[in-house]
Parts: C-alpha cells; sequence; structure tokens
C-alpha cells in the first residue's frame, strides 16, 4: 500500500503542473498578451515539463522506480535513438518483437508512384518596402525600411533585438539589428533553423530561407522548414513589433508523413507468426503491442529531386497571327508556328525572333503564371501591341490593341503671343508639318494657315488647325494657354513626342516662328510612363510540364540524354531520352517518371520516381527508407553532349546518401510488472502496473505557447495529457482499495487462527487423560461382555449337533 500510495501522490504532483500549463496555455491563447509574455510563459512550461521529467524518472519506493515504465516492462530496442517503446497501460505480451516502418506509397496509373512523404511547412514574411515606397532587395538594410517603423514613425530597432524561432521542443535564437541586409537576415534565420541544438538551432537539416526579388512574392522572406509534418512547425516570436514588422506567416501547412508499422510477435514459432499493421499519420503508432505506444523517428530515404519542370503546350494544328508596334518602321510581323508539342519558353523564342528580326518595339516573355506576356519596349499611351489575324488557338493569342499607360505628353509650346492674325495676304500664307511616330517619315500632316482669323484671334487659328488635324488620324491637338499657342500629343510616354516644321513640300510666305509664335522642333517633354503589358491564358488541357531535351544542331556529337542509376545492392538501368528540334523536343515531366519505373520494376532496381505537383519536380528515392538507402548516378551521353543529368535535371552524378533513421527494428519487452503477495500459499498474488509519465510518453514534449495556434493546440494536448494521469490514478486508487480489502481480510483470519491457538493453549490435559482412560476401560469391558456372549450361544450350538 505505501508503494501504491508514493506513485499516486507522485501522481497528484503531476497532475497539478498539468492544469497549470492548461492555465498558461489558456492564457496564451488570449490576444491580451504580447508575444513577449508568451515567451515568458513558455519559459515556465518549459521548467514544468522539466519538473515533470524528474518525477517520472525520480519517483522511486526502497530503490525500485515507479513512473518511468518499469513497474509494468523494460522495453530495449535494436536503435534506441530511432524507435521508443512507451508503456500506456497494462501490457499482455512479454516477447520479442520485429519492427518495420514504411512510408506508405503506391502506384497510380497515368501518374507513377505517389508517397505519402508529408510537406514541410512554408511560411511567409510582410512585403518589405523601403522608405521611398520601393520593393525592398536582398541588399536593403533593415534601417532603410518602412516595416521596421511604427505609426509614431518610431524605429523599432535603435538597439538589437533576440528574435526566437521555436519547434520540436528546441529554441533557436538569432540577434536583428538595423544594419542587417535582408539576405544577411535570411541567412541567420536559415542557420538558427539548421544548425544543433547545441549552437542554439532547431537541428531542421534542408531547412531553407531566401528572399523573392520578382514574381508574386516579390519583397517577401520565404522559409521552407527542413522537416515534413508537424514536429517541423516553426513559430517566431520576440518583442511584439519585430514579430509585428516581419509578419511570418504559413502559408503552406505542415502535414504528416503517412507510414505503413508492421509488427511481429518473434516469439511464436515461425509457421505461426502473424503480422498486424496499421498507418498513421505522424510518428506514433498505437495498439500494435497490448499496452505499448511506438514512438519512432520517420525514416527519411536518400532522395534527390530535379529542377522544376517546364511548362509545355501541344500545338496539333499550326498558329499564324500578325504583331504591329507603336513604330510605323516595324511594319507588320507575321508569327508562324507549326504543329508540335512546345516549352512556353520555345514558343516565345520563335515569336521574339521573328520580332528582333523586324527591330519591332515588342517582345514576349514567359511570365510567372506560365503563360505568354506581350510587352512594349516603349512607354506610355503611346505605345502598343497590335494583334491581327489570330484565330482559337491553345496559346489564347487572340486580336487586339494593348497599350501602355501613364508618363507625360509630348508638347511644342509658343514662346509669345501672336500679333498678327491675317494669314491670307501674300506673303503671310503659312504652312507647317506636323509629323507623329505613328507617321511614315516624310509624310507628315499638312497644315495651311491662308485665311484672316482677326475675328476671333487665336481661337480662330486653333480650330482651324484641329479641324485640319482631325481628318488625319494624327494624335496631336492644338490649344490656346492663356493667349500663346500649343500643341499638345494627345498620347503619353517617349513615342508621344513629335515633330512640327515648316512644309517644304508648300512654301508660305511667312513662317509658323514668325506667324505663330512657334518654333519649329522635335518634342521631348514626352516621357515616362508604363509599357503596354498583354497576358493571354493558355489552353490548361493542352498544356502539360515537362523537359526540353533539344538537338544542338552546331555540336556533331549525339546530345541523347542517357544517365544511370543504381541502387544500394548495385542493381542499375540506363534511361535515354531522344533529343529533337523545336516542336519534338519536349518530353513531359510523367513520361519520364513512368519510363525510370518501368525500368526500375523491370530490372529490380531499388528506386523509384515520384512527381511532386507542387513544385513540378521529379523526386527520385530509394526504395529502402533510412540511412543504408542510396542511388548513383552517372552519365552515360557523349561527353560533348548538350544534355546532361545536370543540364536537364539539375542532378550531379555522384552517389546520394542522405537518408536517415532506420525502418527495421527488434524490440525486446520484459515483464516487470509489480506483485504482491497477498496470501500464505503459491498463487495467493496481485499484479499491478503503472504507466511512464515522462513528457514524452504524455504527448507534451513538444508543447509550445508562443502563439495564439500552438496555445490552441496545447489546450488538447495537455486534456489528453490530464485525462491519461487521472484514468492512471483511479486505476491506482482502485488497487489501493484492494490492497485494503486484503489487509482487512488477513487481519479477519488472523484473529480467527490467534483464537483458536489460545483454545488449544488453555486446555486441562490430566483431566482430558482421566476421561480418556475411563472410556477405553469401559470400550474394553464392554468388548469382553459381547465376546463372552458369543461363546455361549456357540456351544449351545454344539450340544444339538
Amino acid at each position: 500500500i505505501s508503494l501504491i500510495q508514493t506513485a499516486e501522490g507522485a501522481l497528484n504532483e503531476i497532475h497539478s503542473m498539468l492544469q497549470r500549463m492548461r492555465e498558461l496555455a489558456l492564457q496564451s491563447g488570449n490576444d491580451t498578451l504580447t508575444s513577449t509574455d508568451r515567451l515568458e510563459i513558455q519559459k515556465e512550461v518549459m521548467q514544468l515539463k522539466e519538473d515533470i521529467n524528474r518525477i517520472s524518472y525520480g519517483t522511486e519506493f526502497n530503490t525500485r522506480k515507479l513512473l518511468d515504465g518499469s513497474g509494468t516492462a523494460v522495453i530495449s530496442t535494436s536503435d534506441p535513438k530511432n524507435l521508443d517503446g512507451v508503456v500506456v497501460g497494462e501490457v499482455l505480451t512479454f516477447s520479442d518483437f520485429s519492427v518495420v516502418v514504411w512510408p506508405k506509397s503506391e502506384y497510380i496509373p497515368g501518374i507513377g508512384y505517389k508517397t505519402y512523404s508529408g510537406t514541410p511547412e512554408h511560411q511567409r514574411s510582410a512585403i518589405f518596402v523601403t522608405m521611398d515606397g520601393e520593393i525592398a532587395t536582398a541588399s536593403t538594410t533593415l534601417a532603410s525600411l518602412a516595416n521596421f517603423y511604427d505609426n509614431n514613425n518610431h524605429f523599432i530597432l535603435d538597439l538589437p533585438q533576440t528574435l526566437y524561432l521555436q519547434g520540436d521542443n528546441s529554441q533557436g535564437e538569432i540577434v536583428v539589428s538595423k544594419d542587417l541586409t535582408l539576405a544577411q537576415l535570411a541567412e541567420r534565420i536559415e542557420a538558427a533553423m539548421t544548425k544543433d541544438q547545441l549552437g542554439k538551432g532547431l537541428d531542421f537539416e534542408g531547412s531553407k530561407s531566401f528572399l523573392s526579388d520578382s514574381g508574386d512574392n516579390n519583397g517577401q522572406m520565404t522559409v521552407i522548414s527542413g522537416r515534413n509534418g508537424e514536429l517541423g512547425r516553426v513559430n517566431f516570436t520576440g518583442e511584439e513589433s519585430l514579430v509585428k514588422a516581419l509578419g511570418f506567416q504559413a502559408v503552406v501547412p505542415a502535414e504528416d508523413p503517412v507510414y505503413s508499422i508492421a509488427v511481429t510477435n518473434l516469439g511464436v514459432p515461425y509457421g505461426e507468426r502473424t503480422t498486424l499493421t496499421t498507418q498513421i499519420a505522424g510518428h506514433r503508432a498505437m495498439g500494435l503491442i497490448e499496452g505499448i505506444d511506438l514512438m519512432f523517428e520517420p525514416p527519411q530515404s536518400a532522395n534527390v529531386v530535379t529542377d522544376a519542370a517546364v511548362l509545355g503546350i501541344s500545338i496539333p494544328a499550326g498558329i499564324n497571327f500578325n504583331i504591329d508596334d507603336s513604330i510605323s518602321s516595324t511594319g507588320t510581323v507575321a508569327i508562324a508556328i507549326t504543329s508540335g508539342v512546345y516549352s512556353m519558353q520555345q514558343v516565345a523564342d520563335i515569336i521574339n525572333s521573328a520580332l528582333q528580326t523586324a527591330s519591332s518595339l515588342v517582345t514576349v516573355r514567359v511570365n510567372d503564371q506560365y503563360a505568354l506576356e506581350f510587352i512594349t519596349l516603349n512607354t506610355g499611351s503611346a505605345a502598343f501591341v497590335s494583334i491581327t489575324n489570330a484565330t482559337t488557338n491553345p496559346l489564347g493569342v487572340s486580336n487586339g490593341r494593348y497599350t501602355g499607360t501613364g508618363g507625360n505628353p509630348g508638347t511644342a509650346t509658343g514662346y509669345d503671343l501672336i500679333t498678327s492674325f491675317d494669314f491670307s495676304q501674300a506673303g503671310t500664307t503659312m504652312f507647317l508639318s506636323i509629323t507623329d511616330r505613328h507617321t511614315v517619315t516624310g509624310s507628315g500632316t499638312l497644315i495651311s494657315l491662308t485665311g484672316n482669323y482677326t475675328a476671333g484671334g487665336l481661337n480662330s487659328i486653333v480650330e482651324a488647325i484641329n479641324m485640319q488635324i482631325g481628318t488625319s488620324g494624327l494624335m496631336v491637338v492644338a490649344e490656346n494657354k492663356s493667349g500663346v499657342l500649343s500643341f499638345r500629343s494627345l498620347e503619353t510616354g517617349v513615342e508621344s513626342n513629335f515633330d512640327i516644321y515648316d512644309s517644304t513640300v508648300t512654301v508660305g510666305g511667312q513662317g509658323m516662328a514668325t506667324g505663330l509664335k512657334v518654333h519649329q522642333q522635335t518634342t521631348i517633354t514626352g516621357f515616362d510612363g508604363n509599357p503596354a503589358v498583354q497576358n493571354f491564358a493558355y489552353d490548361q488541357p493542352s498544356a502539360q510540364f515537362g523537359y526540353v531535351i533539344v538537338d544542338n544542331p552546331v555540336t556533331p556529337a549525339s546530345d541523347d540524354l542517357s544517365f544511370y542509376i543504381a541502387d544500394l545492392d548495385g542493381s542499375g538501368m540506363s534511361i535515354a531520352f531522344t533529343a529533337g528540334v523545336s516542336g519534338s523536343s519536349f518530353r513531359t515531366i510523367t513520361e519520364i517518371a513512368n519510363l525510370i519505373n518501368a525500368q526500375a520494376s523491370l530490372q529490380g532496381v531499388k528506386v523509384n520516381a515520384e512527381i511532386k505537383t507542387a513544385t513540378q519536380t521529379i523526386k527520385l528515392f530509394s526504395t529502402i527508407p533510412g540511412k543504408d538507402g542510396r542511388i548513383v548516378f552517372a552519365e552515360l551521353g557523349s561527353p560533348d553532349s548538350t544534355n546532361t543529368l545536370k543540364s536537364i535535371f539539375d542532378i550531379d552524378p555522384v552517389a546520394v546518401e542522405n537518408g536517415s533513421g532506420n525502418y527495421a527494428y527488434t524490440m525486446h519487452v520484459k515483464d516487470t510488472s509489480i506483485q504482491f503477495q497477498i496470501g500464505p500459499n503459491q498463487g495467493h498474488t496481485a499484479v499491478s502496473n503503472i504507466i511512464r509519465t515522462d513528457v514524452k510518453a504524455l504527448g507534451i514534449e513538444d508543447l509550445d505557447l508562443t502563439t495564439v495556434k500552438s496555445a490552441e493546440i496545447a489546450i488538447g494536448l495537455v486534456d489528453k495529457a490530464l485525462q491519461r494521469i487521472s484514468s492512471e490514478r483511479a486505476k491506482l486508487g482502485a488497487i489501493e482499495n484492494r490492497m485494503n480489502y486484503t489487509l482487512n481480510s488477513l487481519h479477519v483470519a488472523l484473529q480467527n487462527m490467534t483464537a483458536s491457538e489460545s483454545r488449544i493453549r488453555d486446555v486441562d490435559m490430566a483431566r482430558e487423560v482421566i476421561e480418556m482412560t475411563s472410556s477405553q476401560i469401559l470400550q474394553q469391558a464392554s468388548n469382553a461382555m459381547v465376546g463372552q456372549a458369543n461363546v455361549s450361544a456357540q456351544s449351545v450350538l454344539d450340544l444339538l449337533r
């Protein structure tokens, strides 16, 4: 009973600590607290976890440990670092077990093998903007960022601050100061995530942190955890102002990998063994061995990931259309794309080749959404790209005129007031020519002023000029600017500048500088603005991702892509893809993965290819997980080939041995249940067991209260731990009651035995001997009388004979 009371008393203290953790989780989940407050709460939680472990490992009775699981079973494994058995209840089978942990994988027709390896958490920062309102670059210092100034324009990094990274029961930290660039900050974050715990890091190997300088995430920092699933979640905490300025938010949530676990009892004869299997998302398997949970470090297969594939488009029939720009000298550029399968970049190259030959001010690129984007090299509303003669096509290119925006117009303003408005007399007539950038050189619009405009003055002159401009389509207008004649382009940008000169074809009596007080000139005031940009949405059913293996006609050697893949046993296979010209050089990502998997299956190579649709890459991995698996790559193609493992897939021809952990274990379970002798004979025993109660066994090892979201998760974890401790305390209470009942029963038996012994000890032996002798004499006399009577009867019978 004292042993049970000792264990129950220790569990009571653990229960109190868990209640305190729950109170702290509720506080942390309240937004009235700052990040700094939650950081202090986390420190208390870490201390409470240490105390729970101390009680679990240190509670003993007569030197016997009670709460470390050895009150039920002692468990040993072939790899204690990667597999641990946690006692969570009564263990019914004590034996040796085989434990196999395997990443779940399945073959999906048309796609290939899919391994449920989970997803690492992706976090993205706020958009960093300079004090000038420009998107920040990698070289921008934190002191230059508007994000680090509060609403009162106070700079929050006058003094360096510490940023804490919390993840998987570890804490990393970095010092953030104003002189850091964003590139340096990203490097420090990555270092804090990848360094081991002694180096104040999280030990998440493979973590990445980088700043995007283009695309949809321009000016944002992305942090990718190096560990898949919930164990790889990272929380940033520190001073509230610093956390707010960085603005990290999970944009791709962590997803646990799925594992298949198989357990076989090795104590059963070989032919009679059965294997229990289950699939779990996470790293804790329950129910395979009664009373024992299996906690394992997920094994990682040796693997390599290719460079991202590019988008390709299938063009079943030739595509033709025309492109015009804002410069008349370019002329119409005819675009012709023959049928075939192209990468979108190959399509853009075909179009750009024709545009560059014509010196067009239009260029084409593939944007971040893989669509063709037509852009003018000039800017403002004078810039445009016009597409004509296009029919329905997979590229989505359609007819239309697309113009730029913004900028300043070209202008020519008079230098003085006009003094005479009569241009009808000999020597006063005037002829001028205006040419804009859309007009062929030498064919400007002729403006003739040969009337008397005195009645209306400048307004009449303006009206006469605009009437002649209006019939020509010239993008220029005349205006009265406070009595001064002015010419202004109706467009903006550099190409809105125009030429205005005295006509050399029809000569008048006076020049425009004399009569109109406007100097002959080529305007220069048109500038700035935005280019014309037009995206076209491609036909998605016609598009696929893949790689371009193009034949280079300049090199005499074969440009076929050929390489070799081998597994850990040395079994290998050759993979080859034929190079082709544009339109026949595109190989889909599915085609490549399927060929590798088919060859691996045919030749027994323990390597698979899996398409990662989120990143459009191919993951080549050993089908034997853990540190023993490996993949060997070698080039087989011509040394002069332009298509190699490195150039196409960004894979080095080396042995890849980056697997970790293990997949096959042996576990030994020894019976160390607590036994009580509750009676005087063999079999008069009672057996009890006590669970393991450290933070790992209770499922709160990774408890994190540094954010509102993680605090909410923590409440659920603590509730489960409380339920487990309460259940164990109830069980121990029942055992203690049973022991008390047994003790009471033994007391009654002892009293009865004592009373019986007392009666025996109090007997009068002399009297008892006399009474026994008397009884014996009487018995003997009775026997003699019966014998004499029998003799007399016999004598009578003898006489009768």
